[in-house]
């Protein structure tokens, strides 16, 4: 797994929850997608499961196909 670097996205494993966070290594905090600032105290509870490291981003508009 590559370690994750300032402003990544990661799963987070939140005491048996997954969550989509952004990470910033100076100061340490995590942010959650539902914007919860996690800091020091509450860092210790959450393990890092892995780094987004490609996304894919529809190019047409189109929301009736699946794909």
């Amino acid at each position: 797994m590559r370690m994750p670097q300032s402003g990544d996205t990661v799963l987070l494993d939140m005491s048996g929850f997954l969550e989509w966070a952004k990470i910033f290594l100076h100061p340490r905090r995590v942010i959650t997608d539902e914007g919860m600032i996690l800091e020091s105290d509450l860092l210790e509870d959450i393990a890092i499961v892995g780094v987004v490291t490609h996304e894919i981003t529809a190019l047409q508009g189109n929301d009736e196909s699946p794909f």
